[in-house]
């Protein structure tokens, strides 16, 4: 299947994300296998040994070994022309590299079989044993999703640096948000910028390539990390307080 919809919400999200990730580096992806029955599964696992082709997997589906039956693994494909798995450029360590910046476990680091196009949620570790200790079944396990796509609103971190969560699931991107009295300018991939930035209002970028729009100075550490700064009747400058 190729629906990642079908797949865990978290899983969703962060699979949005490394597309959006990949795409701001010149790199195109698209998802391909998601969440796999266990008749797919064990079809996958008797290629090579019972049926023709190769080996490409040692995760029976009849004992429940693949992340994919649990609906949190997805397998992406290059989609810029150049081959869905062509990898002599390294395309997939490159993509495997912000894979696991965002927080998914990368199957191109794994030592038996080394799985480049494969992505995972690393919460129950690298084979499936504790999650299914915790959850018996991938049924009972999806009975729990429901809790998990309550979304709350609020600052959110991950290995880059702070973004927004809105009520509805999505981000603030390219663009000024108001939060909690102060001024945030959001870039293009979702995250706060911080330092000296530009921002064009027409165009509504941040650090146009063109070299238009007003400069404006953020926050880099602290509490109000990201907090718009502006500058006073008496010339000075200070983190701006909206009342």
């Amino acid at each position: 299947m190729r629906d990642i919809t079908l797949c865990h919400p978290r899983l969703q999200k962060l699979a949005t994300e490394l597309i959006q990730k990949c795409s701001a580096q010149g790199l195109q992806i698209k998802i391909g296998e998601t969440l796999r029955t266990r008749s797919e599964q064990d079809t996958l696992y008797a290629q090579g040994r019972t049926t023709p082709g190769n080996i490409v997997t040692n995760a029976k589906g009849s004992s429940y070994s693949s992340y994919h039956q649990w609906g949190t693994a997805f397998d992406i494909y290059r989609a810029d022309g150049c081959g869905a798995y062509y990898d002599k450029d390294g395309f997939f360590t490159r993509v495997g590299a912000i894979g696991v910046s965002i927080g998914l476990e990368w199957g191109g680091n794994w030592k038996s079989i080394v799985d480049k196009p494969h992505f995972q949620l690393p919460d129950w570790g690298s084979s499936t044993s504790g999650i299914k200790k915790e959850f018996k079944t991938p049924e009972e396990f999806m009975k729990t999703w429901k809790e998990a796509e309550k979304i709350v609103e609020g600052w959110q971190k991950d290995a880059n640096s702070w973004w927004y969560q809105n009520a509805d699931g999505t981000w603030p991107k390219s663009e000024w948000r108001l939060i909690n009295h102060h001024w945030y300018l959001f870039g293009a991939n979702g995250y706060i910028r911080k330092g000296w930035h530009r921002w064009n209002p027409d165009t509504k970028q941040v650090d146009p390539d063109d070299g238009s729009g007003d400069w404006y100075y953020l926050q880099e550490t602290g509490d109000l990390e990201g907090a718009c700064w502006h500058g006073t009747e008496k010339g000075s400058l200070e983190i701006w307080y909206v009342k």
